[in-house]
């Protein structure tokens, strides 16, 4: 544009600002709104273009992914990846927040504030029951099997042990399914036979430390804590779980989600996301200790315990999840059993469809 088509344009726009301008006619005032119409539409189309461009080319269309995690340990492939730089190798910025629970995790991700996150199967189940929309899950990234489970001071040497005493777990959470499996396996009334009190994970060495409960049911880093505490002991893990034995299911799987709206509009950068992420899963595999010198910044372990930690988590690979959440879709048959579980256990009232919250597109 000239400079003097430059000057009638910013005149134009100045004379249409001000409707009690004396030098402006009926004329002008029609020229401006519609020059203004103009430059809208304008605007909105360099903005659609540049969007197909991206999704032409597959570069992300969004640069930064807000992701919810905590220092469990289903969220140590994006937190490595984070810190490795491997999403940015993929033209992402990915923002890692902590929850100190999947249930605030879930809420937060559905009202729109987290675009992706890991998070206990349950608390998905449960607002799938709800019949919530607004999310997607596209993998499962480990098994964590011996690093969650029921433990117990030295004069409790068994399940049975457990009869008259106080159990502590977190309420709706993968070890109170574990400790209401493991109870109905022993013909152990949870509401009759011991007392049941819900407690969090933080909470459990104090409670254990001062006598306040006889055993708990935790996951890491709080289990290994525990078990490193004088005088304490492992009653079961996760294998014990019925489902374990059938579908290598732990009582609360970890699971990746998406908002529904956001891998609708951003598939490119999702598609980076679910890149970087599992290269980071990879890097776990293959070089463990170059790993736990960044996790132990989020879990506050020591480098040993973090080893041992690293040491009994079975991660699964991208190039597994197309088996796992598609075809045949084993692990989502699990997810079902373990929803039909929480109804009969009254965790939900009633079991969604789960297969319907696959996002197909996004497994790896």
């Amino acid at each position: 544009m000239s400079p003097e088509g430059r000057y009638m344009l910013c005149g134009l726009i100045s004379y249409g600002d001000n409707p009690y301008n004396p030098l402006i006619t009926e004329e002008k005032m029609k020229m401006s709104v519609l020059l203004k119409k103009s430059l809208v539409l304008v605007a909105a189309l360099i903005l659609a273009i540049s969007v197909v461009s991206a999704h032409a080319d597959g570069k992300p269309e969004k640069v930064t992914v807000i992701y919810g995690g905590s220092s469990w340990l289903g969220h140590y492939p994006a937190w490595v990846g984070i810190e490795k730089g491997l999403f940015k190798k993929y033209g992402l910025g990915v923002l890692f927040q902590n929850f100190y629970a999947s249930s605030g995790r879930m809420g937060s991700l559905v009202a729109g504030d987290l675009d992706v996150a890991s998070t206990g199967s349950i608390s998905a189940i449960a607002l799938m029951a709800s019949g919530s929309k607004g999310f997607m899950a596209f993998g499962t990234q480990d098994s964590y099997a011996t690093v969650e489970g029921i433990i117990a001071k030295e004069n409790t040497k068994n399940i049975q042990d457990l009869k008259g005493k106080r159990i502590a777990a977190p309420f709706a959470s993968s070890s109170h399914v574990l400790v209401l499996d493991i109870l109905e396996q022993n013909g152990i009334d949870p509401d009759k036979d011991l007392d049941l009190v819900n407690l969090k994970v933080n909470e459990m060495p104090a409670a254990m430390g001062s006598g306040e409960i006889d055993a708990c049911a935790a996951w890491t880093p709080h289990f290994n804590k525990l078990l490193n505490m004088p005088g304490n002991h492992m009653l079961v893990n996760d294998t014990e779980f019925s489902l374990y034995k059938k579908y290598k299911l732990g009582p609360g799987p970890d699971l990746l989600v998406v908002r529904k709206e956001f891998a609708e509009k951003y598939p490119n950068t999702c598609q980076a996301f679910v890149k970087g992420y599992f290269e980071a899963v990879d890097m776990l595999i293959n070089q463990p200790e170059e790993c736990a010198k960044v996790l132990v910044k989020l879990t506050n372990l020591s480098m040993e315990d973090q080893m041992t930690v690293l040491k009994d988590i079975a991660w699964i690979k991208g190039s597994e999840q197309k088996n796992l959440m598609v075809q045949p879709g084993g692990f989502v048959t699990g997810m079902q059993r373990l929803a039909e579980f929480l109804v009969r256990h009254k965790q939900i009232d009633s079991a969604p469809d789960v297969k319907r919250w696959i996002a197909g597109s996004m497994v790896p």
